[in-house]
C-alpha cells in the first residue's frame, strides 16, 4: 500500500508535540511535583499548538497573498491576546510557597512573549516550506502529465503512418490480383494486433519487437517476385530485455520506405540488433536514390518522432544519430538498459 504525504503528515506533527512535551517534562521535573509536571506541559502545549496552526492558516490567508499588514496585525494580536492565558498557566504551576519572588511577573510575561513569537516564526517557516513543496509537486505532476500527453500524441502518429504504408503494399498486389494478397492481409492483421494492443504497454520484450520486425520484412518481401537483399542480424541474449514498444519497428519501416528497391537492382537493407553489457545497439542501413522525391510527401512522421519519444522516456540514457552518403543512409541507436528512464 502506498503511503501518501497526507497520511503521514499528522503522525509527524503528533510526534513533534510529543517530543516537545517529553523535553518539557524532563526539564521541569527538577522543580515541580509529578502531578503538576503532567498538567503544565499539557495545557501549555495546547495553547502553543493553537498558535502554531492558527498562524499557519494566517500565512495561507494573508502572507502568501502578500497582504502583509493584515498578517502582522493578526499574528501580533494573537500573541498578545494569549499572553494573559500563558501568564496565568505558568504562574499557577510555578508559584512557590511563601512570598512571590521579585520580577516573577515580568519574567513570565517575557517568557510568554518570547515563546509566542518563536512559535509563530517556526509556524511561518514550516507553512512556507510546505507551500513551496506543494507547488513544486504540482509543477512536477503537471510536467509529467504534459510529457505523457506528448508521448501518447507521438505514438498515435505512428499507427496511421505504419498502416497507410502497409496498405499501399497490399494495394499494389491486389491491383495485379496476386495470390499473395490473402497472406499479406493475414500478416498485416498480426502486425496491427501488435500495434493496436501492445503499444499501450510501457515495456515489452525486445523479442516481441524482433518478431514483428520479421513479420514486417516478410510482408514487404511479398511485394516482389524476386528475393530482395534484406538482412536481419540479431546478437546477444534478448530474453530479459524490455524496451518501449514501437520504437524499433518505425525505424525499420523508415528504412524500407526510403530504400530504392523499385529502381535499383542492387538495393539492400541491413538491420543489426545486439545486446551486450547492458547496452542495446540497433543499426539500419539502406541504399537510396536521392533523385526519388516521393518520400514523406503525405503523412510521414519521420525519425524526429522517434528521437523525441526517446528524449521523453530515457533522457540521456540513449544515443540516436543518422548518417547519409550519396548512396547509403544509416540510423544508429544505442540504449543503456541499466539507467533508469
Amino acid at each position: 500500500m502506498k503511503i501518501t504525504d497526507r497520511k503521514i503528515t499528522p503522525w509527524i506533527h503528533l510526534a513533534f508535540w510529543l517530543l516537545l512535551g517529553v523535553v518539557n517534562l524532563v526539564l521541569s521535573n527538577w522543580f515541580l511535583d509529578p502531578q503538576m509536571n503532567v498538567w503544565r506541559p499539557l495545557i501549555n502545549h495546547a495553547v502553543m499548538a493553537l498558535m502554531f496552526y492558527a498562524n499557519a492558516w494566517l500565512v495561507n490567508r494573508y502572507l502568501e497573498k502578500k497582504a502583509y499588514v493584515p498578517y502582522f496585525a493578526w499574528t501580533n494580536l494573537m500573541i498578545w491576546a494569549l499572553v494573559p492565558v500563558r501568564f496565568f498557566i505558568n504562574k499557577f504551576f510555578l508559584m512557590p510557597e511563601g512570598p512571590e519572588p521579585p520580577n516573577l511577573a515580568k519574567g513570565l510575561i517575557f517568557g510568554a512573549l518570547a515563546t509566542g513569537y518563536g512559535i509563530v516564526m517556526l509556524s511561518t517557516i514550516y507553512q512556507l516550506l510546505v507551500n513551496r513543496y506543494a507547488e513544486e509537486r504540482k509543477a512536477l505532476d503537471s510536467a509529467k502529465r504534459q510529457t505523457e500527453a506528448e508521448l501518447q500524441f507521438l505514438r498515435a502518429q505512428i499507427n496511421p503512418h505504419f498502416l497507410f504504408n502497409t496498405l499501399n503494399n497490399i494495394y499494389s498486389l491486389a491491383v495485379v490480383r496476386s495470390p499473395k494478397t490473402a497472406d499479406m492481409v493475414l500478416k498485416l492483421s498480426q502486425l496491427l494486433r501488435y500495434v493496436v494492443y501492445e503499444h499501450k504497454e510501457k515495456k515489452v520484450p525486445v523479442e516481441r519487437e524482433v518478431e514483428h520486425i520479421r513479420h514486417f520484412i516478410e510482408l514487404f518481401q511479398m511485394r516482389s517476385e524476386e528475393p530482395l537483399n534484406i538482412k536481419l542480424e540479431v546478437d546477444g541474449d534478448l530474453s530479459e530485455v524490455k524496451i518501449e514498444p514501437m520504437i524499433l519497428i518505425p525505424i525499420v519501416e523508415n528504412c524500407f520506405k526510403h530504400c530504392d528497391f523499385d529502381t535499383n537492382r542492387n538495393a539492400f537493407v541491413n538491420i543489426q540488433l545486439s545486446v551486450n553489457d547492458g547496452v542495446l545497439t540497433f543499426k539500419t542501413f539502406n541504399s537510396k536514390n536521392d533523385a526519388d522525391q516521393q518520400k514523406d510527401q503525405v503523412g510521414g512522421v519521420g525519425l524526429e518522432n522517434i528521437r523525441r519519444r526517446l528524449e521523453l522516456q530515457h533522457h540521456k540514457a540513449f544515443q540516436f544519430s543518422t548518417k547519409t552518403t550519396k548512396e547509403v543512409f544509416g540510423v544508429f541507436f544505442t540504449l543503456n538498459l541499466s539507467e533508469k528512464a
